[in-house]
């Protein structure tokens, strides 16, 4: 099972009874509508997004050629050109030297039921994508209650609060802000979490501290402004946040996380045991 944003288009624009054709009448409008604030290739964006944005498709499918949804818009294709351009760039949409443009393929999957808590470094690596991170603050703050709830901790418990932006092949994906009990983590540094460096790995080599269990919340939420611009979408889309716990093997407090996820470019994933 696949939780997931941006599901789009999988059928061949050339095929007349594809199920996107009822959908045509309104992209056609919304194209078309005249607008004084947007030029004609972002209201084409949003006919396309329209279309495209529906339950019945999935990430890796093929969208219809730039011919086929000039036809249905009734808009030139050299608009249409610009508006794809767009969503590619954005990561929304990719393009493939065989067989045209698709649904892009998120670059990273986050399962959601693992026994033991991993690093999302080695998630990725073990995705086949190259990690990447770059640090966006490291300050000392204190547990707010909501916090200190997560942690079970008391309320103004100095915290250690980190904010990275997380990558796979040099794609944003998620923007993640940790905040660790600053007792057990003496001397941390900013030093220590430039580059690529594995906050766990630190945790488990440096202090002994293995995270063994957590427990999270994944939820649908407007991106903010900010981390918009750092994962490189539209302020206000809609974005999967996940909020979860991690603790060790004692049940101490290990990690609070929030992480702001790219809707096209991370999906979370879970499965059931089979019946015995």
């Amino acid at each position: 099972m696949t939780a997931t944003l941006g599901n789009v288009l999988n059928r061949d624009a050339e095929t007349s009874h594809a199920p996107w054709i009822v959908d045509v009448r309104n992209a056609r409008r919304l194209a078309n509508e005249p607008n004084d604030f947007q030029p004609a290739y972002i209201r084409v964006q949003e006919a396309i997004l329209r279309m495209v944005e529906g339950p019945d498709y999935a990430p890796g499918d093929k969208i219809p050629s730039e011919r086929a949804l000039s036809d249905m818009l009734g808009i030139s294709r050299m608009t249409v050109r610009r508006s794809v351009d767009d969503l590619v760039r954005r990561g929304v949409l990719e393009r493939r030297s065989t067989s045209g443009t698709h649904v892009a393929t998120p670059s990273v999957s986050l399962p959601l039921d693992l026994g033991r808590a991993m690093s999302i470094t080695r998630i990725v690596e073990t995705a086949g994508a190259r990690p990447g991170s770059r640090l966006l603050f490291f300050e000392a703050a204190i547990a707010s209650s909501a916090i200190a709830r997560h942690m079970r901790v008391a309320a103004g418990t100095p915290l250690i609060a980190i904010r990275r932006l997380r990558m796979a092949n040099d794609l944003p994906f998620s923007v993640e802000t940790s905040y660790l009990p600053a007792e057990r983590v003496p001397d941390l540094a900013v030093a220590d979490m430039i580059g690529d460096a594995s906050l766990y790995t630190i945790l488990e080599e440096r202090y002994g501290i293995t995270p063994r269990r957590r427990a999270g919340i994944l939820s649908v939420a407007p991106v903010l402004s900010e981390d918009a611009r750092l994962l490189g979408i539209e302020p206000g889309e809609n974005v999967l946040v996940y909020r979860v716990d991690v603790f060790d093997e004692n049940g101490r407090a290990v990690e609070h996380m929030v992480s702001i996820n790219h809707p096209q470019r991370v999906t979370f994933t879970t499965s059931t045991p089979e019946a015995p």
